[in-house]
């Protein structure tokens, strides 16, 4: 629990989410006066933090995970596996980090005595590209998936809940939707580069009245602590939760927020009708079939104009979530962060060309 001293080990802690947690946790350590521990496993080093125990390795190999877990003969009790490529990867990098690594971090964890273990999952495991509108964790997975990413993050999914109670372990998975705030290397960046293009400002797809999930970072983190300190209570151990900001909101009109942080609030000048976005979704499907496009292509097109948001009661009441940043708060931050690091890039290229 939170009052006593744990090992925390997050995996994947040098990445967006991940690093977010760590921040958590270490505030919570500072602010409480705990002893606890917290450490890192990732493939290279982002960071350097004295607060943190940093451990280089591959969620892969077997060795590399055993000696975060149980270095200095301590083992960790709580871990948090939040790795994962980004949905554009290909189909193999899926494949062997969210399925065989995962199986790998799971049976290290089961063997080594891992008291607690939360996995960060995805809304995007019950996404068939079809709607979804205000769903809760009763709705199954979908027969054929959006995308190679949706698919593995579900086999993971299935495979973190088969582990609770084994040896021990309570297990649990989050399920958050369209992931954003400081450190965003998609949503943000994404959106700000796209500003930069011009067009998208100009063209919205879709009639613009259907609703999406985001959730910021923060939020996130905040309600990794949470599961992870209840996960010894019942309704919570061997559980999935909807994660989000729980505000929805039409895409083109969070797009048009992190827009307007750098002063672009045009309005589209030409709204493809809803019928002809799912007459060309159509399309894209067909050709990332057959490999001409990238299989994540439909898969964002397809959100520009589809529902997609969720019930977030299950997490309110069994893990006391609430949001604590809001949509606006956090897209200022988010956006001033992704404009700052673009700045220190920029003048570490002139300084490498002078």
């Amino acid at each position: 629990m939170a009052g006593q001293s744990n090992v925390y080990l997050v995996i994947g802690g040098e990445g967006f989410l991940g690093r977010a947690i760590v921040d958590a946790l270490v505030e919570r350590r500072t602010r409480t006066g705990s002893s606890d521990v917290v450490r890192v496993l990732d493939l290279r080093r982002v960071h350097d933090d004295p607060n943190v125990e940093f451990f280089e390795g591959d969620i892969c190999r077997p060795a590399d995970v055993e000696a975060a877990v149980s270095a200095g003969g301590r083992t960790a009790t709580v871990v948090f596996h939040t790795a994962s490529p980004v949905m554009k990867a290909p189909e193999a990098l899926h494949t062997r980090v969210n399925v065989e690594g995962t199986k790998t971090v799971l049976e290290v964890c089961r063997s080594a005595g891992v008291a607690r273990f939360v996995y960060t999952s995805s809304a995007s495991v019950v996404y068939s590209g079809a709607a979804l509108e205000y769903v809760d964790e009763t709705i199954g997975y979908p027969s054929t998936f959006a995308d190679h990413y949706s698919e593995t993050k579900a086999i993971a999914e299935k495979l973190v809940l088969e582990y609770n109670d084994r040896g021990g372990m309570r297990t649990a998975a989050l399920r958050p939707s369209g992931i954003f705030g400081p450190g965003d290397r998609q949503m943000t960046p994404g959106a700000l580069l796209a500003q930069r293009r011009n067009f998208p400002v100009l063209v919205q797809v879709g009639s613009g009245d259907s609703l999406f999930d985001f959730t910021y970072v923060g939020n996130l983190a905040d309600v990794h602590l949470l599961c992870a300190d209840k996960l010894h209570e019942d309704g919570v151990a061997g559980e999935v939760f909807f994660i989000t900001n729980d505000q929805p909101i039409n895409m083109w009109a969070f797009m048009r927020m992190l827009w307007a942080e750098v002063g672009d609030t045009r309005s589209p000048k030409l709204v493809i009708p809803t019928f002809v976005a799912a007459a060309i979704l159509a399309i894209l499907r067909l050709l990332a079939a057959v490999r001409l496009v990238k299989h994540d292509v439909p898969f964002v097109f397809g959100m520009t104009f589809t529902p997609r948001y969720f019930n977030i009661a299950k997490a309110k009441e069994r893990l006391g979530y609430t949001p604590r940043v809001p949509y606006r708060e956090g897209v200022s931050v988010a956006v001033a962060a992704c404009l700052a690091g673009w700045a220190r890039e920029e003048e570490l290229r002139r300084a490498a060309a002078s």
